[in-house]
């Protein structure tokens, strides 16, 4: 599933407008804001948290012993060894292969940019939003913003990253 965020910002969208009659080409701004989004989206996996700067949600304990196994960090006679508490030190949020945050990209042409995970991922979407899952829908999974921040079902810029594109958009009509 794709997640597509549409900006609805009166601001920005009267910014661009005033900046695409001087302009013309688009394209080059639009990359650049893509790019640095994509950037910005990267780090909120690296720092684990919302666009806001929000901590995610905690790994449930079922969740962090998954990955545990008497060949992976448990003991004969129970307990951690030192490779299981390595391994759930170094458990991240919403990183287990990196197939989630390395399907990041963004697409931008004249008139827009979009930025969102691939189709390839179809676990997307809980993670952003939350909700249900799993077999008979019985696992509550946290919503944990990665790419913008929750509104209702859509999706809204943190003030921040608000902030710094009308920067770069402004910067450019200066120019």
């Amino acid at each position: 599933m794709d997640i597509i965020a549409v900006l609805d910002d009166k601001e920005v969208e009267a910014t661009l407008a005033r900046l695409a009659a001087k302009v013309g080409n688009m394209k080059p701004l639009m990359t650049r804001i893509g790019a640095l989004y994509e950037r910005r989206v990267l780090e909120n996996f690296k720092h684990q948290s919302a666009p806001d700067g929000t901590p995610w949600k905690a790994l449930s304990p079922v969740t962090l012993m998954l990955g545990l196994t008497k060949k992976k960090g448990v003991k004969k006679a129970g307990g951690l060894s030192a490779r299981g508490k390595r391994y759930l030190s170094g458990k991240k949020i919403l990183f287990d292969k990196g197939d989630l945050s390395g399907s990041i990209h963004f697409q931008a042409d004249a008139t827009s940019v979009m930025i969102g995970s691939s189709g390839s991922i179809p676990y997307a979407a809980i993670h952003q939003f939350g909700g249900k899952a799993g077999r008979g829908q019985k696992v509550t999974i946290p919503a944990r913003p990665y790419l913008a921040m929750n509104s209702g079902t859509g999706l809204t810029l943190a003030e921040e990253d608000r902030s710094w594109i009308l920067d770069l958009i402004r910067e450019e009509m200066q120019a």
